[in-house]
């Protein structure tokens, strides 16, 4: 495994499936996103704790339980440093809920915003 992958073959039994439906809801809703991350290692985890990205000791991305995604627009302005995309862009209240349709969690919801997360 590469330290960061964006396959979705690379995503837990489990998850796979629901990550799927999610992004073919989103297709459906005609909000274009780009994968950025689905598993991680525990290196570059570590990494991500060190520069801010992350502030967990054990991420669901490192089990395969966990994608990252960020709308195309935004992504084409700021590139894969989810610190720089912007949280009170009106897209993110869209992929949360589609997220929450297909029964995961969406990190748009917590005290401290991680706006392209989704998680088993």
């Amino acid at each position: 495994m590469s330290p960061r992958d964006n396959k979705l073959d690379s995503l837990s039994e489990a998850f796979r499936p629901l990550a799927m439906r999610f992004l073919a809801r989103l297709v459906e809703a005609r909000v274009p996103v780009v994968i950025v991350e689905t598993r991680r290692s525990e290196e570059a985890h570590q990494e991500d704790l060190r520069n801010g990205r992350s502030w967990i000791q054990r991420s669901k991305h490192q089990d395969g339980n966990a994608i990252d995604v960020c709308p195309y627009a935004q992504y084409d302005l700021h590139g894969p440093d989810k610190l720089q995309w912007n949280p009170a862009h009106p897209v993110w209240p869209t992929i949360a809920i589609t997220a929450e349709k297909c029964g995961l969690k969406s990190g748009y919801r917590w005290k401290q915003k991680d706006c392209g997360h989704v998680e088993l």
